[in-house]
Protein backbone atom coordinates (compact mmCIF):
# COMPACT_ATOMS: atom_id res chain seq x y z
CA UNK A 1 0.00 0.00 0.00
CA UNK A 2 1.40 3.00 -0.99
CA UNK A 3 2.47 5.83 1.59
CA UNK A 4 2.11 10.21 1.78
CA UNK A 5 5.87 10.19 1.15
CA UNK A 6 5.33 8.71 -2.60
CA UNK A 7 4.23 11.86 -3.67
CA UNK A 8 7.43 13.65 -2.72
CA UNK A 9 9.25 12.47 -5.48
CA UNK A 10 6.98 13.86 -7.87
CA UNK A 11 5.98 16.75 -5.99
CA UNK A 12 9.51 18.12 -6.16
CA UNK A 13 10.01 17.03 -9.99
CA UNK A 14 7.11 19.82 -10.14
CA UNK A 15 7.87 22.14 -8.02
CA UNK A 16 11.13 22.68 -9.29
CA UNK A 17 9.90 22.26 -12.39
CA UNK A 18 6.70 24.65 -12.68
CA UNK A 19 7.15 27.14 -10.06
CA UNK A 20 11.43 27.56 -10.18
CA UNK A 21 12.33 29.04 -7.87
CA UNK A 22 15.39 30.95 -7.36
CA UNK A 23 18.58 28.32 -6.59
CA UNK A 24 21.96 28.17 -6.49
CA UNK A 25 24.11 27.30 -9.69
CA UNK A 26 24.71 23.77 -7.81
CA UNK A 27 21.22 22.88 -7.86
CA UNK A 28 20.62 20.51 -11.42
CA UNK A 29 18.35 21.50 -13.60
CA UNK A 30 14.96 20.70 -12.84
CA UNK A 31 13.37 20.22 -16.25
CA UNK A 32 15.64 17.58 -17.64
CA UNK A 33 15.00 15.22 -14.41
CA UNK A 34 11.13 15.20 -15.06
CA UNK A 35 11.85 14.11 -18.96
CA UNK A 36 14.65 11.75 -17.64
CA UNK A 37 11.60 10.30 -15.14
CA UNK A 38 8.91 10.49 -17.76
CA UNK A 39 11.21 8.72 -20.48
CA UNK A 40 12.47 5.87 -18.14
CA UNK A 41 9.23 5.03 -16.84
CA UNK A 42 9.70 6.14 -13.16
CA UNK A 43 6.72 8.59 -13.36
CA UNK A 44 4.10 6.83 -15.49
CA UNK A 45 0.80 9.06 -17.03
CA UNK A 46 -2.24 7.45 -16.62
CA UNK A 47 -5.64 8.98 -18.99
CA UNK A 48 -8.53 9.83 -16.35
CA UNK A 49 -10.77 10.73 -19.29
CA UNK A 50 -13.29 9.27 -21.59
CA UNK A 51 -13.69 9.57 -24.91
CA UNK A 52 -16.10 12.16 -26.05
CA UNK A 53 -18.18 11.16 -29.40
CA UNK A 54 -22.00 11.01 -30.17
CA UNK A 55 -22.06 7.85 -27.65
CA UNK A 56 -20.68 10.27 -24.83
CA UNK A 57 -23.57 9.45 -22.14
CA UNK A 58 -25.57 12.90 -21.45
CA UNK A 59 -27.54 14.79 -18.75
CA UNK A 60 -31.15 13.55 -19.71
CA UNK A 61 -33.09 15.92 -17.72
CA UNK A 62 -34.85 18.24 -20.82
CA UNK A 63 -33.21 15.97 -24.21
CA UNK A 64 -33.85 12.81 -25.32
CA UNK A 65 -30.90 13.15 -27.55
CA UNK A 66 -27.14 13.18 -27.56
CA UNK A 67 -25.83 17.23 -27.40
CA UNK A 68 -22.77 16.53 -28.90
CA UNK A 69 -22.94 17.27 -32.84
CA UNK A 70 -19.20 17.29 -35.35
CA UNK A 71 -19.57 18.54 -38.60
CA UNK A 72 -17.20 17.68 -40.97
CA UNK A 73 -16.15 20.94 -42.41
CA UNK A 74 -12.56 20.07 -44.61
CA UNK A 75 -11.70 16.87 -46.25
CA UNK A 76 -9.00 15.61 -47.71
CA UNK A 77 -10.37 14.90 -50.97
CA UNK A 78 -11.62 18.50 -51.32
CA UNK A 79 -9.60 20.81 -49.06
CA UNK A 80 -6.19 18.80 -48.92
CA UNK A 81 -7.50 18.26 -44.49
CA UNK A 82 -9.20 17.15 -42.38
CA UNK A 83 -11.49 19.73 -39.81
CA UNK A 84 -14.90 19.69 -37.85
CA UNK A 85 -16.91 22.34 -36.22
CA UNK A 86 -18.19 20.93 -32.59
CA UNK A 87 -21.18 21.83 -30.45
CA UNK A 88 -21.26 20.56 -27.36
CA UNK A 89 -22.38 21.71 -24.09
CA UNK A 90 -19.42 22.96 -21.26
CA UNK A 91 -20.74 20.07 -18.65
CA UNK A 92 -20.35 17.01 -21.07
CA UNK A 93 -18.42 13.90 -20.91
CA UNK A 94 -15.34 14.46 -18.25
CA UNK A 95 -16.02 17.79 -17.35
CA UNK A 96 -15.08 20.37 -14.45
CA UNK A 97 -17.50 21.89 -12.90
CA UNK A 98 -16.23 26.02 -11.89
CA UNK A 99 -17.21 27.70 -9.46
CA UNK A 100 -19.12 30.30 -11.34
CA UNK A 101 -21.57 27.36 -11.79
CA UNK A 102 -23.00 27.95 -9.13
CA UNK A 103 -21.41 30.57 -7.28
CA UNK A 104 -21.87 34.11 -8.63
CA UNK A 105 -18.78 35.10 -7.15
CA UNK A 106 -17.01 32.42 -7.84
CA UNK A 107 -14.35 31.67 -10.54
CA UNK A 108 -15.20 31.16 -14.16
CA UNK A 109 -13.23 28.30 -15.66
CA UNK A 110 -10.55 30.83 -17.22
CA UNK A 111 -10.11 32.54 -13.81
CA UNK A 112 -9.23 29.37 -11.62
CA UNK A 113 -5.56 29.79 -10.75
CA UNK A 114 -3.16 27.81 -12.19
CA UNK A 115 -1.51 26.38 -9.01
CA UNK A 116 -5.13 24.62 -8.20
CA UNK A 117 -5.08 22.66 -11.71
CA UNK A 118 -1.83 20.55 -10.28
CA UNK A 119 -1.99 18.99 -6.82
CA UNK A 120 -1.35 15.71 -4.85
CA UNK A 121 -4.65 13.56 -5.65
CA UNK A 122 -6.15 10.75 -3.32
CA UNK A 123 -8.24 7.95 -4.03
CA UNK A 124 -11.55 7.19 -1.56
CA UNK A 125 -12.12 3.35 -2.90
CA UNK A 126 -15.77 2.28 -1.90
CA UNK A 127 -16.32 -0.15 -4.95
CA UNK A 128 -16.88 -3.16 -2.41
CA UNK A 129 -19.88 -0.97 -0.18
CA UNK A 130 -21.64 -0.04 -3.26
CA UNK A 131 -21.37 -3.11 -5.27
CA UNK A 132 -24.82 -4.46 -6.18
CA UNK A 133 -26.87 -1.12 -5.78
CA UNK A 134 -28.29 1.54 -7.44
CA UNK A 135 -27.21 4.86 -5.79
CA UNK A 136 -25.19 4.02 -2.88
CA UNK A 137 -24.03 7.40 -1.28
CA UNK A 138 -20.70 7.77 -0.01
CA UNK A 139 -20.54 8.49 4.09
CA UNK A 140 -18.46 10.23 6.58
CA UNK A 141 -17.47 6.20 7.60
CA UNK A 142 -16.40 5.59 4.46
CA UNK A 143 -13.62 8.25 4.81
CA UNK A 144 -12.66 7.09 7.85
CA UNK A 145 -12.29 3.98 7.00
CA UNK A 146 -9.60 5.39 4.45
CA UNK A 147 -8.14 7.45 7.03
CA UNK A 148 -7.62 4.55 9.46
CA UNK A 149 -5.21 2.77 6.25
CA UNK A 150 -3.91 6.19 5.01
CA UNK A 151 -3.70 8.64 7.85
CA UNK A 152 -4.87 12.25 7.79
CA UNK A 153 -6.20 13.60 4.51
CA UNK A 154 -3.34 16.28 2.81
CA UNK A 155 -4.86 19.96 2.78
CA UNK A 156 -5.15 21.61 -0.58
CA UNK A 157 -4.79 18.44 -2.39
CA UNK A 158 -7.59 16.81 -4.56
CA UNK A 159 -9.88 13.89 -3.30
CA UNK A 160 -11.27 11.56 -5.74
CA UNK A 161 -13.90 9.27 -5.33
CA UNK A 162 -13.63 5.47 -6.54
CA UNK A 163 -17.78 3.92 -6.58
CA UNK A 164 -17.21 1.67 -9.74
CA UNK A 165 -20.08 3.78 -11.65
CA UNK A 166 -17.62 4.19 -14.22
CA UNK A 167 -17.78 0.67 -15.30
CA UNK A 168 -21.43 1.60 -16.86
CA UNK A 169 -19.94 4.05 -19.19
CA UNK A 170 -20.45 4.66 -22.10
CA UNK A 171 -24.54 3.35 -22.05
CA UNK A 172 -26.47 6.38 -21.23
CA UNK A 173 -29.59 3.91 -19.93
CA UNK A 174 -26.73 2.55 -17.35
CA UNK A 175 -25.19 5.28 -16.64
CA UNK A 176 -27.46 7.88 -15.99
CA UNK A 177 -29.86 5.56 -14.80
CA UNK A 178 -33.41 6.94 -14.79
CA UNK A 179 -36.46 6.57 -13.02
CA UNK A 180 -39.92 7.18 -14.07
CA UNK A 181 -39.86 10.36 -13.57
CA UNK A 182 -37.32 11.07 -15.74
CA UNK A 183 -34.45 11.43 -12.41
CA UNK A 184 -31.19 10.17 -13.06
CA UNK A 185 -29.74 8.14 -10.21
CA UNK A 186 -26.02 7.05 -9.45
CA UNK A 187 -23.25 6.51 -6.99
CA UNK A 188 -22.74 10.49 -4.72
CA UNK A 189 -21.93 11.94 -1.67
CA UNK A 190 -23.90 12.05 1.27
CA UNK A 191 -24.25 15.85 2.34
CA UNK A 192 -22.12 14.77 5.73
CA UNK A 193 -19.16 13.23 3.70
CA UNK A 194 -19.35 16.32 1.69
CA UNK A 195 -18.77 18.58 4.30
CA UNK A 196 -16.43 16.15 6.44
CA UNK A 197 -14.09 16.22 3.29
CA UNK A 198 -14.47 20.06 3.13
CA UNK A 199 -13.35 20.48 6.61
CA UNK A 200 -10.86 18.29 7.00
CA UNK A 201 -8.92 18.37 3.58
CA UNK A 202 -10.14 21.35 2.43
CA UNK A 203 -9.14 20.66 -1.00
CA UNK A 204 -8.46 22.46 -4.25
CA UNK A 205 -10.68 19.64 -6.29
CA UNK A 206 -13.13 17.00 -5.61
CA UNK A 207 -13.90 14.07 -8.51
CA UNK A 208 -15.83 10.81 -9.02
CA UNK A 209 -16.87 8.59 -11.83
CA UNK A 210 -20.07 9.05 -11.95
CA UNK A 211 -22.32 12.14 -13.11
CA UNK A 212 -21.71 13.98 -9.58
CA UNK A 213 -21.43 14.10 -6.25
CA UNK A 214 -24.96 15.32 -5.60
CA UNK A 215 -28.15 12.81 -5.73
CA UNK A 216 -29.74 12.87 -9.32
CA UNK A 217 -33.15 13.47 -8.30
CA UNK A 218 -32.10 16.46 -5.52
CA UNK A 219 -32.12 19.85 -7.47
CA UNK A 220 -31.32 21.67 -4.57
CA UNK A 221 -27.94 20.77 -5.07
CA UNK A 222 -26.50 20.92 -1.74
CA UNK A 223 -23.13 19.82 -2.00
CA UNK A 224 -22.55 21.38 -5.21
CA UNK A 225 -23.33 25.43 -3.07
CA UNK A 226 -21.07 23.55 -0.22
CA UNK A 227 -17.80 22.95 -2.70
CA UNK A 228 -18.35 26.09 -5.42
CA UNK A 229 -18.96 28.58 -2.64
CA UNK A 230 -15.55 27.61 -1.43
CA UNK A 231 -14.30 27.92 -4.73
CA UNK A 232 -13.32 23.94 -4.99
CA UNK A 233 -13.70 22.83 -8.67
CA UNK A 234 -15.59 19.28 -9.21
CA UNK A 235 -14.04 17.20 -11.29
CA UNK A 236 -17.76 14.68 -12.79
CA UNK A 237 -17.29 11.62 -15.01
CA UNK A 238 -13.84 10.79 -14.09
CA UNK A 239 -12.50 7.83 -16.03
CA UNK A 240 -9.81 4.97 -15.28
CA UNK A 241 -9.17 5.45 -11.57
CA UNK A 242 -8.77 1.77 -11.43
CA UNK A 243 -5.27 3.01 -12.37
CA UNK A 244 -4.79 5.32 -9.59
CA UNK A 245 -3.39 4.67 -6.53
CA UNK A 246 -5.04 5.52 -2.86
CA UNK A 247 -2.17 7.81 -2.64
CA UNK A 248 0.88 9.15 -4.30
CA UNK A 249 -0.32 10.87 -7.64
CA UNK A 250 -0.14 14.27 -8.99
CA UNK A 251 -2.95 15.17 -10.98
CA UNK A 252 -3.01 17.68 -13.77
CA UNK A 253 -6.54 18.85 -14.85
CA UNK A 254 -6.40 20.77 -18.25
CA UNK A 255 -9.88 22.24 -19.06
CA UNK A 256 -10.24 24.84 -22.01
CA UNK A 257 -9.93 28.55 -21.04
CA UNK A 258 -12.84 29.30 -21.92
CA UNK A 259 -14.08 32.80 -21.03
CA UNK A 260 -17.11 33.56 -18.78
CA UNK A 261 -17.51 29.30 -18.68
CA UNK A 262 -19.29 27.52 -15.83
CA UNK A 263 -17.17 24.39 -16.59
CA UNK A 264 -15.34 22.53 -19.60
CA UNK A 265 -15.10 19.15 -20.99
CA UNK A 266 -11.40 18.54 -19.25
CA UNK A 267 -8.57 16.22 -19.84
CA UNK A 268 -7.03 14.75 -16.79
CA UNK A 269 -3.75 13.35 -16.50
CA UNK A 270 -2.47 11.09 -13.65
CA UNK A 271 1.34 11.34 -12.80
CA UNK A 272 2.09 7.62 -10.55
CA UNK A 273 5.87 7.33 -9.35
CA UNK A 274 7.04 3.51 -10.86
CA UNK A 275 10.10 2.86 -8.97
CA UNK A 276 10.66 -0.93 -10.82
CA UNK A 277 11.51 1.25 -13.99
CA UNK A 278 9.13 1.23 -17.06
CA UNK A 279 5.95 0.94 -17.53
CA UNK A 280 3.35 1.64 -20.78
CA UNK A 281 1.31 4.52 -20.28
CA UNK A 282 -2.56 3.91 -20.76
Amino acid sequence: MRNLRDVRPILLLLACTLFLAKGSAQEPDPLPLLVKALDSGRIVVVDLTHMLDEETPYWPEGRTVTPFKAKVVGTYERNGLFARELEIPEHFGTHIDAPAHFNPHGWTVAEIPLERLIAQAIVIDVTQAAKGQEEYRVTVEDIKKWESTHGAMPSAGIVLFRTGWGKRWPSQKEFMKQDAKGSPHFHCLTVEAGRYVMKQMKPVGIGIDSPGIDRGDDHTYPLHHLTLDANTYLLENVGGLEALPDTGAILVVSPMKLAGGSGSPVRILGLVTNPSGRLSSK
